[in-house]
């Protein structure tokens, strides 16, 4: 594995030196002489190691180091020193620094510290390479969107995710909350571990702690022989994702109260605790403080989950993700079903833009793939839309003066121009049968064309 090592110092010979003591091995080593030049330096060609100078003379070593530290957390960074600052070194370790070399520093002592240092990069890089195979393997799809909404529970994602602290996802059907669970679950670092899944709506609630906590043979009448593995049982050591736990019985809810509190839970029929370790996370479409108030969830587990919280907005609220979304479905579903649909028309994003998507970004993804089965053309145009029915909550027309209600001009005029336009449009140009699907006799529909100058 090739690493790239930057010096950084204002002593020439000292870059020198340090670079004819890596030349030999397999490291690519560049070397820069101020921390202004090395800092837009690094934006360029991120290195691994950083070897960075504590007295710099344009900017102090560890003003550089923090800034680096923040923008790339992952380089290491490596201070030298002279014997007087030793303590200065010490807080830049402090400040996240790897280790610090003091002046003159020995060139085994140096090529030790620095071999060691690049092995974490390493093991850092392996871990990465891992982690992503595991996400490709269990098709972890992208999270799209660049709106700043999007962004920030993004960020709260990279914030949660390292530790094990438990997560509560909230947000209305269809935002994704079971996409950020998985990868909360794939940056974090059980991503090796067992995922689990359940859907508490899904499974009827006397049936529900069975299915999570298991049972022993003979607990009941009906029970396997051999007992059953609780889904909790499942997810040991790993990450067990409880989608609408608002859904859960009170007395499961009970149960569910002991695993966060003592990490432990009982099987049916079993007097003995079974424990587990796992992370739990959990989500519910309605906010859980109003079935608290509501009498149907407990408060103290709700206290217990709602330690890191991740609201995920509707998609009615970040709007400039729409078309990106819509872009990565086309993407998608040209693989899946091996068209090659380029894009879409500008009024079909009007209309996508215009139309409320309750459903959010599942309503939005079945949209398209729904159009994708049926259209031939490479784009997909508003008649492709109409056709498959997928925008039923507004008629075409609506959603044409919605978006031209501001405008100067005569609408029913522009109405009836764009009605009859895709009319033909629709049926090739054929005129009669324009007529027929308008309900007009042809000469009427002539009779518009040429009030509307339109061209035949």
């Amino acid at each position: 594995m090739n690493f790239r090592i930057l010096v950084v110092d204002d002593e020439a010979m000292v870059c020198k030196t340090i670079h004819n003591i890596f030349r030999n091995l397999e490291y690519t080593v560049d070397s820069i002489e101020s921390g202004k030049s090395a800092m837009e330096l690094i934006e360029r060609r991120k290195p691994d190691l950083i070897l960075l100078d504590l007295n710099l003379k344009d900017i102090h070593g560890l003003d550089v180091l923090k800034t680096v530290k923040q923008k790339h957390p992952e380089i290491i960074i490596i201070m030298i020193t002279g014997y007087a600052t030793v303590e200065s070194a010490i807080d830049a370790m402090k400040a996240g620094a790897y280790d610090y070399v003091q002046k003159p520093f020995n060139v085994d002592e140096l090529r030790k510290l620095v071999s060691n240092a690049l092995e974490t990069v390493k093991l850092k890089k392996e871990v990465e390479e891992l982690r992503q195979r595991q996400m490709e393997k269990n098709k972890i799809n992208k999270i799209i969107g660049n709106s700043e909404e999007i962004q920030n529970v993004l960020s709260l994602v990279q914030n949660f995710a390292p530790s094990d602290t438990t997560i509560l996802i909230e947000g209305e059907s269809g935002t994704g909350k079971e996409l950020i669970a998985e990868y909360i679950h794939y940056l974090s670092p059980r991503y090796a571990k067992p995922y689990v899944t359940i859907n508490c709506s899904a499974v009827p609630k006397d049936l529900l702690e069975t299915e999570l906590f298991g049972y022993e043979k003979g607990a009941f009448t009906g029970s396997l022989p051999s007992g059953k593995m609780g889904l909790l049982e499942r997810a040991d050591t790993g990450t067990i994702f409880l989608d609408e736990i608002g859904e859960m019985s009170v007395q499961a809810q009970a149960k569910m109260l002991r695993v966060l509190e003592y990490g432990d839970f009982y099987r049916v029929g079993n007097p003995a605790p079974q424990k587990v370790d796992l992370r739990i996370i959990a989500a519910s479409n309605i906010p859980l403080q109003t079935l608290v108030k509501q009498k149907k969830f407990r408060n103290d587990l709700y206290y217990r989950l709602n330690i890191a919280k991740i609201e995920l907005p509707p998609l009615r609220d970040r709007k400039s993700d729409i078309i990106p979304l819509v872009k990565f479905f086309i993407d998608h579903f040209n693989k899946q079903l091996g068209k090659r649909v380029t894009g879409i028309s500008s009024d079909v994003e009007d209309a996508l833009l215009a139309h409320p998507l309750r459903g959010n970004v599942r309503e939005l993804r079945n949209i398209i793939e729904r159009v994708m089965l049926l259209t031939n053309s490479d784009i997909i145009r508003l008649n492709d839309i109409e056709l498959a029915g997928v925008i039923p909550q507004e008629s075409a027309f609506s959603i044409f003066v919605k978006l031209n209600k501001n405008s100067n001009g005569n609408l029913l005029h522009k109405a009836s121009l764009d009605i009859i336009s895709k009319t033909l449009a629709l049926v090739k140009n054929n005129k009669s049968q324009a007529a027929k699907l308008l309900g007009v006799p042809r000469s009427t529909l002539r009779h518009y064309l040429e009030k509307f100058d339109h061209p035949q």
